[in-house]
């Protein structure tokens, strides 16, 4: 689309200008004039339901919670668990418990709300991967991810415009997440052990694990054989899509923009690792 606007603003500055350079200038315009105006159009459906984005993901995680059976005590705990670290108020976490339980409604419709929240955001493709992240994040603070559950997520991907096979990879890096976060819990924990029943021989200087390092390319979405420059290269993509600036600009909920940051600081912690692992700066 951002094409044929360059065709036309070229074609248009050519006739103006009356020679060949308009359609030049036009080429260069025309995208970001397309651009101007998908933002503000999304700022537009943004501002008439500002609430969409946090409804919609409750209401997913409610028909993920539903799609096992019957939903646990264990269920409603690990939604409260995603909702303390959204660190919502009170307002914003009675529309989560709200949503979250019309979201386990047997004939809750899923794939309408999910064209909904496109139709909102269709303009803004770094907020439906954010989404989709935090979608697989609520789904996995029980560090499990059943077959249903994994359909639901590519239902989501369909309705987004997603490839499967990049819905894939987005699963496999929030995995390597949960286990990078969870790996590193327990390692602190063990190195305080560890240093507490050894520091009379001058302590103890804990090292991350090669279960640490495979996680940390997951969340990079990467190989451990991958290239540094290509190691780079995503550490930077991802960084960029995670800037809590421009997550705000493009119309993620202020509720979001918490669990975005840490997202970002593990991003950042899973790079380093790697850097120091394969001795480059």
């Amino acid at each position: 689309m951002s094409l044929i606007w360059a065709i036309i603003t070229g074609f248009v500055l050519s006739l103006v200008l009356k020679n060949g350079w308009g359609f030049i200038i036009g080429l260069f315009i025309g995208p970001m004039l397309y651009q101007k105006f998908c933002n503000k159009l999304t700022e537009q459906k943004t501002k008439a339901n500002p609430e969409l984005y946090l409804t919609v993901v409750f209401e997913v995680l409610g028909h993920l919670s539903k799609a096992k059976g019957v939903v646990t005590q264990d269920d409603i705990n690990l939604a409260s668990q995603f909702m303390n670290r959204l660190q919502l108020d009170r307002n914003s976490r009675k529309l989560a418990q709200d949503s979250f339980n019309r979201g386990k409604a047997s004939d809750y419709p899923l794939r309408s709300r999910l064209a909904e929240l496109y139709a909102q955001y269709r303009y803004r493709r770094n907020v439906l991967n954010i989404f989709c992240e935090q979608l697989i994040q609520a789904a996995l603070v029980d560090g499990i991810l059943d077959e249903k559950e994994q359909q639901i997520l590519f239902i989501v991907a369909e309705e987004f415009n997603i490839p499967r096979q990049q819905m894939a990879i987005y699963i496999q890096m929030m995995m390597g997440s949960y286990h990078f976060r969870h790996n590193s819990y327990n390692n602190q924990q063990n190195q305080r052990n560890q240093y507490q029943r050894s520091n009379h021989y001058g302590g103890y200087q804990g090292r991350s694990t090669q279960s640490d390092l495979q996680n940390a390319y997951r969340i990079l979405g990467i190989d451990s054989s991958a290239e540094i420059s290509e190691i780079k290269r995503a550490y930077r993509k991802l960084m960029n899509e995670h800037h809590p600036d421009k997550l705000v600009s493009k119309g993620l909920p202020k509720e979001m923009l918490e669990a975005a940051k840490k997202r970002a600081q593990e991003i950042q912690a899973a790079y380093d690792l790697i850097k120091t692992a394969r001795g480059f700066k």
